[in-house]
């Protein structure tokens, strides 16, 4: 071989060379790999870890003391209802299955972790509190006690504390998990559990409101802006978009795709240091897409579309102020009930916090991607608001509210410590009309 030969070799080598790795970069650009901020993005079944704030500095105010604690809580994480559990179980896998048999057409960077995917462990259809919620009220619990050592830090003493929950495991468990973090595994071996009730009117109120239930909840008026928005060309185009991803021959339905992100949310929620593989089939613009509708959804049955659904919660913040204002001594320093996600939406909107200055609707989408009301953040496993009652010089009484352990502000309550009486004012005309059966009969 003569040396322009071996030139001519070598330059046909190098050629080759570069264009594989042009190849592999264009392959890797047009593949569809995690969003890195997905986790912002997963509605009412994200996480709490990824809302939680982590700064346990006592709160303190100069001149006064924290004197009781009222504090409504969401369960921690669970498992799926039946319907997510049978999907995950039977559809999944069909869907699953076109995916690897189309791997040619499909564009996803993680094709082998989608192969090899299996469904979960915790699938049991019971909706039970899993290891993550137990960790997450564990945590919780010990922040607060941290924040507030004169109040929460404290022998127990079944005089001092109120334990509230619904009937179901999920929030059973997570009471006891609380407990647990504020008094420690001995001592919580002595805390009396009351009985929850079959029906509670107090914690999930909108269970026994009838109007609610046929006006709002079960009402085909109340869910048509959501019919509008899952029908609409934003979301067929998206469904198509990752269909396409998939490799798939055939377009997803809403149903599907609704289905595998939230079970995106679920196996997030489960492993700390796991990524789902079905979250990666979604670029930011489907997650924001599907985020959107679970928004409008939760908006239209327990925010502000309609007045009755945050009206009904003056029955729990009564309790709230019922409890503040008795100067019993024997007056319990703290009361702790736990609850559901509809209880915290509703009580949301009862306190006007996260309200938009325009409704979220069908075909507002992108004028509301700056939107407050953000379950993925306000609503997520785990949440919790809180109102802690402080007394002060000159025997003035003062209160905090906090939402997801940080201190929010209340339009014409000021900024951090608000005077109880002007708190109490802001919601006076709202609990004078608190006639529940009233409000809730249906003529």
């Amino acid at each position: 071989m003569t040396p322009v030969d071996i030139v001519h070799t070598m330059l046909v080598l190098v050629v080759t060379i570069l264009c594989s790795l042009i190849g592999l970069i264009q392959s890797e650009d047009q593949c569809n790999g995690l969003y890195s901020n997905y986790f912002h993005h997963l509605s009412t079944k994200t996480p709490y870890r990824f809302v939680a704030n982590h700064n346990t500095d006592p709160v303190n105010f100069e001149g006064c003391k924290a004197w009781k604690i009222w504090l409504v809580q969401r369960h921690g994480t669970r498992t799926p209802g039946k319907e997510l559990d049978q999907f995950v179980k039977n559809r999944l896998p069909e869907i699953q299955k076109d995916i690897v048999n189309n791997l040619i057409e499909c564009q996803l960077c993680n094709e082998d972790e989608i192969k090899s995917w299996t469904p979960h462990k915790e699938l049991d259809n019971q909706k039970r509190l899993t290891k993550e919620g137990e960790d997450e009220l564990f945590a919780i619990a010990e922040r607060m006690q941290l924040r507030f050592p004169n109040l929460l830090n404290q022998p127990h003493e079944n005089t001092n504390f109120l334990f509230r929950f619904t009937d179901t495991q999920r929030t059973r468990v997570s009471a006891k998990q609380f407990a647990t973090g504020l008094f420690g595994y001995q001592d919580v071996k002595k805390v009396l559990f009351e009985e929850p009730l079959a029906k509670d009117p107090l914690l999930r109120f909108y269970k026994v409101c009838q109007k609610w239930r046929k006006d709002v909840k079960k009402s085909s008026t109340a869910s048509i802006e959501y019919k509008r928005f899952i029908e609409s060309e934003l979301v067929n185009s998206t469904l198509k978009n990752i269909s396409s991803r998939l490799g798939l021959d055939y377009t997803l339905t809403f149903d599907d795709a609704k289905n595998i992100y939230t079970y995106c949310a679920f196996e997030t929620a489960w492993e700390k240091n796991k990524v789902s593989p079905w979250c990666s089939i979604f670029n930011k613009s489907d997650l924001m897409v599907l985020e959107y509708s679970e928004d409008l959804k939760y908006y239209l049955i327990d925010g502000y579309a309609y007045e009755l659904s945050y009206k009904q919660a003056c029955v729990l913040f009564k309790n709230a102020i019922e409890y503040f204002d008795d100067q019993n001594l024997t007056s319990k320093n703290g009361v702790f009930y736990f609850t559901h996600s509809g209880t915290i939406l509703k009580m949301l909107g009862f306190l006007s916090l996260y309200k938009d200055e325009h409704k979220l609707k069908h075909d507002n989408y992108l004028e509301m991607e700056n939107r407050q009301w953000r379950t993925s953040t306000i609503d997520p496993f785990g949440s919790n608001i809180a109102f802690v009652l402080y007394k002060c010089n000159n025997n003035e009484t003062k209160i905090l509210t906090l939402h997801q352990e940080r201190i929010v502000h209340l339009d014409g309550c000021g900024d951090g410590l608000c005077s109880y009486d002007q708190f109490k004012q802001l919601f006076a005309t709202k609990i004078q009309n608190c006639n529940f059966d009233e409000m809730c009969s249906i003529d």
